[in-house]
């Protein structure tokens, strides 16, 4: 929608804008010629911001992909960097695999987070600047500003983050689970068959898990479409409509 396009395009610019100041104003980046704004962040900001329902664009998969990665080409950098230049594409190659694969594993994935693993790995003019310390900065230090950012401009008219860790923190919040009683049964397979008809999914054992399961196969347009016009704390209507 429109309004939403706007809302995403105006969000992302205040949070580079506040980025880049901080990049250009800091004094102990200005004294000791450090990095600040790597490109990776810039593609999670359109995450963040233009799909902020997104599994990938919550902050457990923005923090802990963005550090595996950085980790991990880090250490890769390391371990190669007195071979030979033959051997130059390895830990670049290495480093983007396994990250992927770690990510994967603590199901968070977090696509820009390749192209943190890549810089660290192909030790770019960032992360020579600063070697061990590139995890912590200017990886970490970026995105948990990035995330507090998209917690405060999100939130004005709409929800960020659906969810801290797991999409069931979003589930027991919408649809928590009722302790059985005589006589709820009913009312509660009324209350599923109503939710599966509102969202077009097919009804559950319980609305909690009808919810999680539709959280979890959504695609991003559709979880925009979904969610994303859920009011934050200054907005009474959905806007949608516009």
């Amino acid at each position: 929608m429109l309004i939403w396009a706007i809302f995403s395009g105006f969000t992302s610019f205040l949070a580079i804008l506040v980025l880049g100041v901080i990049s250009k104003y800091g004094a102990a980046i200005k004294d000791h010629n450090l990095p600040f704004a790597i490109a990776p962040i810039g593609a999670s900001t359109v995450l963040v911001f233009g799909v902020p329902s997104s599994p990938l664009a919550q902050p457990r998969n923005v923090i802990v992909g963005h550090m595996i990665a950085a980790v991990t080409g880090s250490l890769m950098h390391q371990i190669f960097k007195h071979t030979s230049d033959s051997f130059g594409w390895m830990p670049g190659s290495l480093s983007v695999g396994i990250s992927i694969g770690l990510m994967g594993l603590v199901n968070c994935y977090h696509p820009p987070a390749g192209a943190t693993a890549f810089i660290a790995g192909f030790s770019t003019s960032d992360f020579a600047r600063v070697g061990w310390w590139f995890p912590l900065y200017p990886v970490l230090a970026q995105v948990l500003i990035l995330v507090a950012l998209g917690v405060l401009f999100n939130n004005v008219a709409r929800i960020y983050p659906v969810y801290w860790f797991t999409s069931a923190e979003f589930t027991h919040q919408v649809a928590p689970n009722r302790s059985p009683t005589k006589g709820s049964a009913e009312d509660e397979d009324s209350s599923d068959e109503s939710m599966a008809s509102d969202t077009g999914t097919p009804s559950s054992s319980g609305s909690a898990r009808g919810i999680e399961q539709r959280i979890n196969d959504m695609t991003s347009n559709e979880a925009d479409a979904e969610w994303a016009w859920m009011p934050g704390p200054l907005a009474t209507a959905p806007l949608s409509i516009i």
